[in-house]
């Protein structure tokens, strides 16, 4: 259910989002694809490039373009995706497992996102921001919980394990 939000002031809305996951293809698939964090929609969508297919969204995603995890976010518009770079791996075969944590302050309009590879201590984080309903969701876009991949027409299985999801609202 599409439920949270960044919020429009002392309040209302603001979350705390938790995703512990795996990429679990049990052999490589060339162009793969993969989204998990928070977005406007509760159904997986068809197959798409997470980073410009999507909007009103922000999490981690795998691009069929590059081997590495990138965060994808946007309000309106897709923005740029911020690739986390070789530490974060994006290949699928279940030799990594990784945190998103996303944190939106009840009416401070940005979301703060924290990325951990759990099997190394890697960490990346950063904050989301711009205008607020073009560059990142409207305060009032209800986001929800969203976690798929796909093998882009690649005849080779695709898995994504989900091993905790946790929700954590300000208000």
């Amino acid at each position: 259910v599409a439920q949270w939000t960044i919020g429009t002031g002392a309040g209302l809305g603001g979350f705390h989002y938790v995703c512990r996951f795996v990429p679990s293809d049990a052999a490589a698939v060339s162009g793969a694809r993969m989204f998990v964090g928070l977005r406007n929609a509760v159904a997986a969508p068809a197959n798409i490039e997470p980073s410009s297919g999507q909007t009103n969204m922000a999490g981690v995603a795998q691009l069929s373009t590059s081997n590495n995890l990138h965060i994808v976010y946007g309000g309106s518009v897709a923005q740029t995706p911020i690739d986390l770079g070789a530490s974060f791996p994006a290949n699928g075969a279940s030799t990594a497992a990784y945190e998103l944590q996303l944190f939106a302050s009840p009416g401070n309009q940005t979301i703060g996102y924290k990325v951990t590879r759990l099997d190394n201590g890697a960490i990346a984080s950063g904050t989301l921001s711009g205008t607020v309903g073009t560059q990142v969701p409207a305060a009032t876009m209800f986001l929800a919980h969203t976690a798929w991949r796909c093998n882009n027409a690649t005849a080779v299985a695709c898995g994504l394990d989900i091993v905790q999801v946790y929700m954590e609202t300000d208000n």
